[in-house]
């Protein structure tokens, strides 16, 4: 065979080799493609990662998350709803890895709520109460009555929706952004009400409110949270707590209708309105009916039923 024909069959050996390889590769795409479809086909959707999301999510907010751990929660709530709309296109897969890490961070959630709250109830000072000797004893000073006239002296206003009297002897006080616990500036004033509390024998509607951050049922919350502090502050100082109701009016009624720092700090209260005459008579008096009052239009309201 001379040299010619050799590198003849050379050459056609190695076209054959080429063409071999090309119609493996493409049998390899191929496979990879159809390997690829069958895994889609196979695919479910996540829907117990998502129900055990859900699960952790609600006993986060159980444990008052969205309060004490709010931006975590929030991530896990994000993440959740994420993981729904993915599994809703049919995209399983981000789907389920999303539900997973939405149960991890509202796992992270219920930790840190858990233990945010424990510090700030051992941060919050107590009130000083009564010793059992006190308690034993009665109060030393008994609460008297006091005229409708008598309060219009001390009037400096109404209650948010008109009704009762703001009295100059009953101060607001205020709270810290996203906080209901009580500054030593606020026990300091509570302790003052709770001094002519005891000698006037009246029923009180605590009012908590917010600024306007945050939304309408978060707030709504966090009012009534900073009017049962106050309340239970109070009742622990020596008021009895049927002379005591509360409402929460959330961001609806703020006093400065600015939108910086120094409105949202004002907004941020509890106020004490004078609403009726107490039904329980003073214990020094005898025990029969108490006296009708009737306050004139500018006098006091019958409260309405609210959160106690």
């Amino acid at each position: 065979m001379t040299e010619e024909n050799q590198k003849d069959k050379v050459k056609k050996e190695g076209g054959m080799n080429l063409f071999q390889k090309r119609m493996f590769a493409s049998l390899l795409v191929t496979l990879g493609v159809a390997a690829l479809v069958i895994l889609s086909a196979c695919a479910k959707p996540p829907i117990k990662e998502i129900a055990t999301a859900e699960a952790a999510l609600e006993k986060a907010r159980t444990a008052e998350a969205p309060t004490y751990a709010p931006e975590t929660f929030k991530s896990a709530e994000d993440m959740l709803t994420q993981a729904k709309a993915e599994m809703q296109k049919k995209k399983y897969k981000p789907a389920k890895k999303d539900a997973i890490n939405a149960r991890l961070l509202a796992d992270r959630a219920l930790e840190e709520a858990t233990q945010n709250k424990a510090a700030q109830e051992a941060a919050q000072p107590q009130a000083p109460g009564l010793t059992e000797e006190e308690k034993a004893a009665g109060p030393t000073v008994q609460p008297q009555e006091i005229s409708v006239a008598e309060l219009q002296k001390q009037q400096t206003g109404t209650g948010s929706l008109d009704e009762g009297m703001k009295i100059s002897a009953l101060e607001a006080i205020r709270f810290n952004f996203d906080d209901f616990n009580l500054s030593e500036e606020a026990q300091k004033i509570l302790t003052k009400n709770a001094e002519w509390l005891k000698r006037y024998n009246v029923v009180i509607q605590i009012e908590g409110h917010c600024d306007e951050r945050g939304s309408n049922e978060y707030n709504l919350a966090l009012g009534e949270k900073r009017a049962k502090v106050a309340r239970d502050y109070l009742v622990a100082l020596g008021i009895d707590a049927t002379r005591l109701t509360i409402i929460s009016y959330g961001e609806e009624i703020p006093i400065d209708p600015g939108h910086d720092d120094t409105a949202w700090a004002k907004n941020r209260r509890a106020e004490f309105i004078v609403t009726k005459m107490s039904d329980k008579p003073p214990e020094t008096a005898p025990a029969a009916s108490p006296a009708t009052v009737t306050p004139p239009e500018t006098g006091i309201k019958q409260p309405e039923t609210g959160n106690q």
